[in-house]
């Protein structure tokens, strides 16, 4: 063998061995960030647990410490997302457990907060450790196909309701005389909305909280944002932040109120100087965030107006109803089309859940023996120039009636706020906490009435709750937040139609 070949047979050889050797060193350099970014999020959530700051809207994975779910994202799970689509629905997976941990770190103590720090992996601050070791797990689960497993296995989301009451056997002595009171209650509810509006009784005054901006987008133009922000491989209309400010504007519901004391007003949600939570009445605020329902394969887009009262008066010595805090969430579910199929409602305790079927639905009745739907009276589509007004009456704040009027320029104009701030409020000294606690209930918020229904399985009834957390009936189960409720609940008038 001549020199020249000899010598390129072992330049050859030894490029060779060191490529083995550099991709030996990477895979060990990669082992070893992966490790340390593990190690930072388990540190975290330990942090966050001992701390009692854990936020509950959204639930964390076993083994997965990278990631969380809700409900609408594990509805995908009976497909099985592959290829580009399952990268995507790990990719929210992800930005849920990001959004979860920015709010979580906002009020961790300053000492857990400094812990935190020392633990960081080499070239990162916590913030970007956050985003960074995120998604470098994610790539590495996006890559093996066990992990990919072993993720659909456990991406479930547990039920808003406790299993022991239930199972020692008082549920089944409790459930007729709580469907009793439930038919009561509906009844009740039913023979008001079918009063004349002008018959409605009225004890203090009405007072009207209107959106602002007299903005109002068309169907069309509603339907062109979907059917553009649901091109990705999940089929989710995700409009931007411009749209969606658009949609929250062409759907906002004026709310009428019979006012009799300050309980009966709207307000912002605020700490006092003592850390205490409270609600300002002093300006009208209307709380808003985004949801999705399932239809079929198809996702439909949600709106959410949430709007906070100071309390629920007492009407005697014994209303085991009554307590601080006070509320009503109302909701409006957008076909393709770019028109409502549905407005439903709850207070923020869960309760009184309502839904009121836009034209060409009808509400059908569960046949498995749980609690009836209560659908006081269908909507029809509204039309250019109108816009809803819900009227609620003193004190229970009960809905007594949802009818569509001009737009009229009356009444309090009311400002937006993000749903998220009420996860991390600002207190004193730069200190924040959230309105909530790890199980997604407001403190001090606590009713009598838990004491009552307890068997039922619901976590402290009454007391007002986070997103994500609303079990919103007392017979069987279910929640606000189960992208599949509607579906359950709607059916088209006519054979052959659609939600379309």
């Amino acid at each position: 063998m001549s020199m020249v070949r000899y010598c390129g047979l072992a330049v050859g050889l030894a490029s060779l061995l060191m490529g083995g050797c550099s991709e030996t060193v990477s895979r060990r350099e990669s082992d070893k960030s992966t490790a340390a970014c593990e190690q930072f999020m388990v540190r975290m959530d330990d942090l966050v647990s001992s701390s009692a700051v854990a936020d509950a809207e959204n639930v964390r994975i076993a083994g997965f410490p990278h990631l969380r779910i809700n409900r609408f994202l594990a509805s995908f799970d009976v497909e099985r997302p592959v290829g580009e689509s399952y990268g995507a629905w790990l990719e929210r997976l992800r930005e849920l457990d990001a959004r979860s941990r920015r709010i979580e770190l906002l009020n961790l103590p300053p000492e857990a907060a400094r812990r935190l720090a020392a633990v960081v992996p080499a070239g990162m601050t916590v913030q970007s450790a956050i985003a960074e070791c995120g998604r470098s797990l994610a790539r590495r689960d996006l890559q093996s196909a066990g992990r990919r497993a072993e993720l659909l296995a456990r991406a479930q989301v547990p039920d808003s309701y406790y299993g022991w009451p239930r199972m020692i056997g008082l549920y089944a002595l409790a459930r007729w005389p709580i469907l009793e009171g439930v038919a009561r209650l509906q009844r009740d509810v039913r023979e008001t909305f079918a009063q004349p509006l002008a018959a409605l009784p009225v004890a203090g005054r009405l007072v009207r909280y209107r959106p602002r901006n007299r903005q109002a987008l068309g169907e069309a133009e509603v339907a062109g944002i979907l059917a553009a922000s649901s091109k990705n491989p999940l089929g989710i209309p995700e409009p931007d932040a411009a749209s969606i400010e658009s949609l929250f504007q062409t759907f906002a519901p004026v709310f009428e109120i019979d006012t009799l004391t300050d309980a009966d007003r709207i307000g912002a949600i605020g700490l006092n100087g003592d850390g205490k939570v409270r609600v300002d009445v002093s300006t009208g605020v209307v709380y808003r965030l985004v949801s999705h329902a399932r239809f079929g394969n198809e996702s439909l887009l949600q709106l959410v107006y949430l709007i906070w009262l100071p309390e629920r008066p007492s009407e005697n010595l014994w209303d085991i109803y009554a307590g601080k805090f006070d509320g009503l969430i109302w909701r409006v579910t957008l076909s393709p089309k770019g028109r409502p199929i549905a407005y439903d409602s709850i207070h923020p305790c869960g309760c009184y859940y309502q839904v009121f079927p836009a034209q060409g639905f009808r509400v059908v009745q569960p046949e498995d023996g749980s609690e009836p739907v209560l659908s006081p009276a269908p909507l029809v589509g509204l039309k250019p120039g109108k816009r809803l007004v819900i009227r609620l009456v003193h004190r229970t704040h009960f809905i007594q009636r949802v009818y569509a009027e001009p737009s009229l320029q009356t009444g309090i104009g009311y400002g937006w706020r993000n749903y998220d701030e009420l996860r991390s409020l600002q207190g004193r000294e730069g200190r924040r906490r959230s309105l909530f606690d790890e199980e997604g209930l407001v403190p001090c918020s606590e009713r009598p009435e838990r004491f009552l229904f307890w068997p039922m399985g619901v976590p402290s009834a009454g007391a007002m709750r986070e997103w994500g957390t609303h079990a919103i009936a007392f017979l069987g189960r279910r929640h606000f937040d189960d992208p599949r409720l509607l579906e359950k609940i709607l059916k088209p008038l006519e054979p052959g139609s659609s939600h379309e």
